[in-house]
């Protein structure tokens, strides 16, 4: 199935060394500072410059065992007094994790680069420490991002957070801005997919979907992932084209259905819920795609609509491929949601072809200034249009309060996005849930 390639990965929490998918407890726990972000953002307005930064403590845990836990505390106070000391006031700053330290300041009128900042941060954490009689030197791995006030603060963070993880990675002390990553080239990715899977590169994430109405998590989306040693982090926009190109589309379609069984066979304590799996073009046309899908919600004995497949309007094909595939699907208990949903005659034809359960809309630049009137009055006619035939609306890239309060106007029924929660490794679902699911419903429950 294919990955949306909407949503950026999640990171890890904050100790001396990045996070590990085997310690959920130690996630990234950002409210307090994303609070403070938002304030900022209120308090400045859309015309200033804001900077997001994530300095992490480079071998804090190695510190502490030197000094010792009290001493490691005021180690910490006079990390935090030191980084304030260069910021512009005000400044809201926080820990989001035991080395990890958050920070949100106004940047100078005509500063674009927020390096100058962090140049200054490194350099004073960089001075020798005196605590109760011990000389404590440290380094630091610094990640900075630009907030955009047309963008979810914690997609900022996330970003400041992974540019961190880079320098943190590579050995430590040092500085990187968060910048949208170059796409490798065609045929570097090419050479690197082939046994991706079997060298363990690839992965599962989930993200939540939650009502509007009542404020439960309903459903969760499975994203898979792809982790290059060498690469990095590889877009799924980038290495999906490799992947159809190298005809690896159903290996990679199998795999993650098997993974998804089990997180759902798991998932039983959780109450009902529903996975969703997005489909690309080459699978919708397969028929071993659907013939999978059938097979082994049979084998499992998973009860109808607990699987749903999310295909994109413009994949479609057409009008009699479609009501075959439509048709197979629902007789194999498999639900169908009808993605970058429209008003236009296309996505209309297509409501009507597929009668999904549920139509999806990309909200994500809703309320920008990039976006015309006429852009989001698009969008919720597309909404209007589909709750009039009585098929479920859900808006996805929410990562605004404000454009949440937008399409709970409009009267759709559920939502996703960042704003709710990001993307999570799968198998931490039942250690998440709990916390994404009171998340939800005090944000959205009436």
């Amino acid at each position: 199935m294919d990955p949306d390639t909407n949503d950026l990965p999640d990171t890890g929490g904050g100790g001396g060394q990045s996070q590990s998918a085997d310690a959920p407890d130690r996630a990234l726990q950002p409210a307090a500072f994303l609070a403070a972000l938002e304030a900022h953002r209120a308090q400045f307005g859309p015309s200033a410059s804001l900077a997001v930064v994530v300095i992490r403590l480079d071998r804090f845990a190695h510190a502490c065992d030197t000094v010792g836990a009290r001493r490691a505390h005021g180690l910490r106070a006079q990390v935090k007094s030191r980084v304030a000391s260069v910021a512009a006031m005000p400044v809201a700053m926080h820990w989001l994790g035991p080395a990890d330290l958050g920070l949100a300041c106004l940047l100078p009128e005509g500063a674009k680069p927020s390096l100058a900042l962090s140049q200054a941060i490194a350099g004073v954490v960089a001075r020798p420490y005196l605590v109760e009689g011990f000389e404590v030197f440290l380094s630091c791995s610094i990640g900075s991002a630009i907030d955009d006030p047309d963008t979810g603060a914690e997609r900022h963070l996330q970003r400041a957070f992974d540019a961190m993880l880079r320098v943190n990675k590579r050995g430590g002390d040092g500085i990187h801005t968060a910048v949208r990553p170059a796409t490798p080239r065609l045929a570097t990715l090419l050479a690197a997919l082939p046994g991706a899977i079997g060298r363990g590169e690839m992965s599962l994430q989930l993200q939540p979907r939650a009502s509007l109405v009542s404020g439960d998590i309903t459903a969760y989306t499975a994203r898979l992932r792809w982790q290059h040693p060498v690469l990095g982090r590889v877009a799924p926009q980038d290495f999906l084209p490799a992947a159809e190109a190298l005809g690896l589309m159903n290996e990679m379609g199998g795999w993650t259905l098997l993974q998804l069984l089990d997180v759902i066979e798991s998932s039983g304590a959780l109450g009902p819920l529903q996975f969703t799996l997005l489909a690309t073009s080459s699978q919708l046309q397969a028929d071993d795609t659907i013939c999978m899908l059938r097979r082994a919600i049979e084998a499992r004995g998973l009860p109808p609509g607990q699987i749903c497949v999310e295909v994109p309007v413009d994949i479609l094909p057409d009008a009699s491929t479609t009501h075959d595939k439509v048709r197979r699907l629902r007789e194999g208990g498999i639900g169908l949601a009808l993605a970058d949903f429209t008003d236009t005659d296309a996505s209309r034809h297509g409501l009507d072809l597929t009668r999904p359960d549920m139509v999806m809309l990309d909200v994500r630049h809703l309320g920008s200034t990039n976006l015309s009137q006429a852009m989001a009055a698009s969008l919720r006619a597309a909404c209007c249009w589909a709750k009039q035939r009585g098929v479920a609306v859900c808006a996805k890239g929410v990562e605004t309060q404000a454009q949440l309060e937008a399409v709970r106007a409009w009267g759709c029924d559920s939502v996703q996005g960042y704003l709710l929660a990001q993307p999570f490794p799968a198998m931490w679902l039942a250690q998440t849930h709990m916390a994404v699911a009171e998340r939800a419903r005090r944000m959205l429950a009436p």
